[in-house]
């Protein structure tokens, strides 16, 4: 019986590091890009496969969806917390652990994503950067599909006349 125990620890230590070969970088792309901070969206990736670890199950999700959606939680605890909003979080692309090919050639995209409302970049981030659906998205957050495409399209809007210079509301 004690050796079942261990075989099983292995096999869930063995999925545990597959999970993390296969979306560590995606999820440190998106937490950088949601906190502003590659440091401590490392941090919150690294809580992320804790909390997988501990819970074990996928409720029914897929496992990209259910590590987004506690991913994106621990984001906004991060975000609510006091210190978080005392930091300077500028970040630059280099600082992001995602694929060249995902961000945009022009870095300046890339500070106005960042200057989006919380919500707007969310959905901005998971759509865009990381090819989620807006079903899979409104899975992620806990929220109706035609949330996901306001917030997409006042976030593109946003991101338009952010682009241009101005602010034109």
């Amino acid at each position: 019986m004690a050796d079942r125990g261990r075989s099983s620890d292995v096999a869930d230590e063995q999925e545990m590091y597959r999970l993390m070969e296969m979306y560590g970088a995606y999820l440190v792309g998106m937490c950088t890009l949601l906190l502003k901070d590659a440091h401590l969206a490392q941090d919150v990736v690294q809580e992320t496969f804790i909390r997988a670890w501990k819970k074990g199950k996928l409720h029914g999700e897929t496992e990209k969806a259910w590590l987004a959606r506690v991913a994106v939680n621990l984001c906004r605890d991060e975000q609510r917390s006091r210190w978080f909003r005392h930091v300077d979080r500028r970040i630059v692309p280099e600082m992001l652990n995602v694929r060249d090919e995902s961000l945009p050639e022009d870095h300046g995209v890339l500070d106005c994503v960042h200057r989006l409302p919380a919500r707007e970049r969310e959905v901005m981030v998971m759509h865009y950067w990381n090819d989620m659906s807006p079903e899979e998205i409104a899975g992620v957050l806990c929220i109706d599909r035609a949330t996901v495409f306001r917030r997409l399209a006042r976030g593109r809007k946003r991101l338009r006349i952010e682009m241009a210079g101005g602010e034109r509301e």
